[in-house]
């Protein structure tokens, strides 16, 4: 089960026409263009298979100071958002935000008790969150406050309808992968599972 997207995140503007200017710049000496291979990969070509799921990027707001933006849920005296319901406009974020949709490809490094132990009960006191990498494309340029929204897909990939968030991730760290020239070749964000957000859609 999962909660139906409110508000649904603005549209993606991206395309393979858009995509062409950006990418016909190799990189120097004739080597890989290595911004080209991770479109490729997400999006697919003549010879490769798209490998990119769709989700959401949620992107905390900031002010002029670059200070998150609370929401009016938030209590002034504890500056904890209402725990008791889930707020509306931030889900319980406690912080304002906007959403939009992305395409990346993920990963699974490892859990807390590994892979193998995985869906084994847990010893008290002990917890089994994934630790997620999301790559992303170089021009995405994610904030370590930001979010990873998982959405739910059918049989085929294609995103669900009517559109239902699956898992929320937190954003540890957000990386970027330079190579030629120290250039950005694509973003490498290593993630946590938002258990208590993501429980909230059971």
């Amino acid at each position: 089960m999962g909660t139906e997207l409110y508000p649904q995140p603005a549209s993606s503007t991206r395309s393979t026409s858009n995509h062409t200017g950006l990418l016909s710049a190799s990189s120097s000496g004739g080597e890989v263009d290595l911004r080209q291979e991770f479109y490729e990969l997400l999006y697919g070509s003549a010879t490769e298979t798209a490998k990119g799921r769709p989700g959401i990027l949620r992107r905390m707001r900031k002010d002029d100071d670059g200070n998150k933006i609370p929401c009016l849920c938030v209590d002034e005296k504890t500056g904890e958002p209402d725990k008791d319901t889930i707020c509306p406009y931030c889900w319980s974020e406690g912080f304002l935000w906007d959403e939009e949709w992305v395409t990346y490809y993920k990963t699974l490094v490892s859990s807390h008790e590994g892979l193998v132990r995985k869906n084994q009960p847990n010893k008290a006191g002990m917890s089994n969150t994934p630790f997620v990498f999301f790559y992303l494309e170089y021009d995405i340029v994610p904030d370590r406050y930001d979010k990873i929204v998982e959405v739910a897909l059918d049989t085929e990939g294609d995103i669900s309808l009517p559109y239902t968030r699956e898992a929320i991730y937190s954003i540890a760290t957000a990386e970027p992968f330079r190579s030629d020239e120290g250039r950005i070749e694509y973003w490498r964000m290593a993630t946590v599972l938002d258990s208590i957000k993501s429980n909230w859609q059971d």
